[in-house]
């Protein structure tokens, strides 16, 4: 057997070589668009062109050896801290060690959503500890607003809530850009260039990270035509049902039907131009010049609005060439995210061990004084 060449190699050997995964992959949501994407043969990236075609042709292959792989281990220890004669913690913090890494050996991903660490830190602290006050600073800071979704988290609670399939749910995204009612925007308030072609990038341009789902001025003040922050109660009708996703989802369930053979077409099309029609009637009864004046004042251009997001600090700073922002700065000198550093460490202990670790689960709150 040829000697992998990559990491995701690695992994696909150490399952053969060692049969360590004892299940069946785990089943996910058939929508029934179509059957489950796998990778049919390893390829290098000169095989694939580099650039998007290999980062997607990685992630469906990492996808797929990991749902070989046993089920990821870990520990999470919650220490809570409280001033001397005090019952009551002030301060909490949690660590979370690997104790078996299992999928996460080829969806390294994983490590940093669980917020995965040193495995050996905190283990010295006992329930009872003193701790002394190494310094005592008051720091002064303004609040954040939330980051907007980004692409992919849109797509995970459309298909949390059932709205679209696989094979649709792009095609939503698309149309709210293309009709201007969201932007994509990189973590700095910039929208995302046109992709490029493998090695055609622009060395003066700054990589742009993120697909920020930023709403536009015209698709805010459209919901706020149609009265979406209206509570929606069931069997009552009113025009801001047109932003509620429970329709799209009604709409998605209702077309499955027509193709189990269970309800007809012409009859759904028909009750949902209908349905539709009375919606959009409702709404132009209700409107009134104050709405309507509403309305055209919140728009404005698409520069005019980023620069107001910019001005509550909903960006990341923008940054000059030869510069870092925060979430760079985050990932260190070596370009590596700490998630990244602490799975090499446990990697490394793990090959050491000749393939097998003595590990100790402990679930316990340790609570000290300070």
């Amino acid at each position: 057997m040829p000697k992998p060449a990559t990491t995701r190699g690695k992994s696909a050997s150490y399952l053969v070589r060692t049969r360590k995964s004892n299940r069946p992959p785990n089943r996910g949501f058939d929508a029934g668009d179509h059957p489950p994407i796998t990778p049919l043969k390893s390829a290098s990236r000169n095989q694939i062109g580099g650039g998007a075609a290999w980062r997607v042709y990685e992630f469906v292959t990492r996808n797929f050896i990991g749902s070989l792989h046993n089920d990821l281990k870990f520990t999470k220890t919650k220490i809570s801290l409280a001033f001397e004669g005090s019952t009551t913690p002030e301060f909490e913090f949690e660590l979370v060690s690997v104790d078996s890494l299992g999928f996460a050996d080829s969806c390294r991903w994983v490590l940093k959503d669980i917020q995965a660490g040193n495995k050996d830190a905190g283990r010295d602290i006992q329930v009872g500890d003193v701790l002394p006050i190494a310094s005592i600073n008051i720091d002064q800071k303004n609040t954040r607003p939330p980051k907007f979704l980004q692409e992919h988290e849109l797509i995970r609670q459309m298909d949390d809530k059932r709205i679209g399939t696989d094979a649709s749910m792009a095609l939503h995204v698309s149309n709210i850009v293309d009709r201007g009612y969201v932007m994509l925007t990189d973590e700095t308030g910039t929208p995302l260039r046109p992709p490029r072609p493998p090695g055609k990038r622009n060395q003066n341009q700054a990589r742009q990270i993120g697909r920020f789902m930023v709403p536009t001025p015209l698709g805010s003040s459209l919901l706020e035509l149609f009265g979406h922050q209206e509570e929606v109660r069931a069997g009552v009708e009113s025009p801001a049902l047109l932003s509620h996703p429970s329709i799209r989802r009604q709409m998605e369930e209702e077309v499955k039907l027509i193709a189990k053979g269970k309800m007809s077409k012409d009859d759904l099309v028909k009750r949902s131009l209908d349905w539709f029609e009375d919606r959009y009637v409702e709404l132009e009864s209700n409107l009134t010049r104050d709405r309507v004046g509403q309305f055209g004042q919140g728009l404005c251009s698409t520069n005019e609005h980023l620069r107001r997001l910019r001005q509550l600090d909903a960006f990341e700073p923008l940054v000059n060439k030869g510069q870092v922002n925060n979430s760079q700065r985050q990932r260190g000198k070596s370009g590596k995210s700490n998630a990244s550093r602490a799975y090499n460490k446990s990697r490394s202990k793990y090959n050491k061990a000749g393939g097998k670790k003595n590990t100790k689960k402990q679930r316990s709150k340790l609570t000290t004084a300070r």
